[in-house]
């Protein structure tokens, strides 16, 4: 019998978050809903039993606000991964990822190791306001890496790598990758 085990795509990236946080102390999430509901997709489903409001916490609805407070703890030395419920809402919260997150490293030198997981594309049948594509949005941004996984083995071994990263990553996730791909983890 083996032990290799397949994964769904949303299923690797929160092995991903899971591992980040267990190797990584200043790593911790935050989001709307990502608690004990486990986020819109259930990406971050039993996470808050592992480790804690501490480190999985739940925000109000205010994408620019508590991206802000994610950028200022980034600047103080956490790695912070902040969910959105959907691409969309980047547009709330446009200015501080891109006048500040990504300005403040391209200008002075200073990490800002933010990651924002944006669920993102159509197809679907989310409607008018959860089927926005926004990589064009912030792709030609100094200081923004844009990520976008197209694999299991992406969803894992990417994220790993931008929450490590010391400058802000945007990873968008397809909605429609999350439960129908599935493959054997990196």
């Amino acid at each position: 019998m083996s032990d290799i085990r397949e994964l769904s795509f949303s299923a690797a990236v929160q092995e991903a978050l899971a591992q980040a946080m267990e190797a990584d102390e200043r790593v911790f999430l935050m989001g709307e809903d990502i608690g004990a509901f486990g986020g819109a997709f259930g990406v971050t489903r039993g996470l808050l039993d592992e480790f804690g409001a501490d480190r999985i916490i739940d925000t109000p609805i205010s994408e620019e606000g508590f991206t802000g407070a994610a950028i200022g703890a980034a600047w103080m030395g956490d790695r912070p991964v902040v969910e959105l419920q959907f691409a969309d809402f980047s547009s709330c919260a446009f200015d501080s990822i891109v006048s500040v997150a990504a300005k403040t490293h391209w200008r002075t030198g200073q990490e800002i190791p933010i990651v924002l997981r944006l669920p993102t594309g159509g197809g679907v049948r989310g409607g008018p306001y959860h089927s926005a594509s926004a990589e064009g949005w912030f792709a030609g941004e100094p200081g923004l890496k844009v990520v976008c996984p197209g694999s299991v083995a992406d969803a894992y071994g990417l994220l790993r790598s931008a929450i490590d990263d010391p400058d802000p990553v945007l990873f968008l996730e397809h909605k429609a990758l999350y439960r129908r791909l599935k493959d054997v983890p990196p």
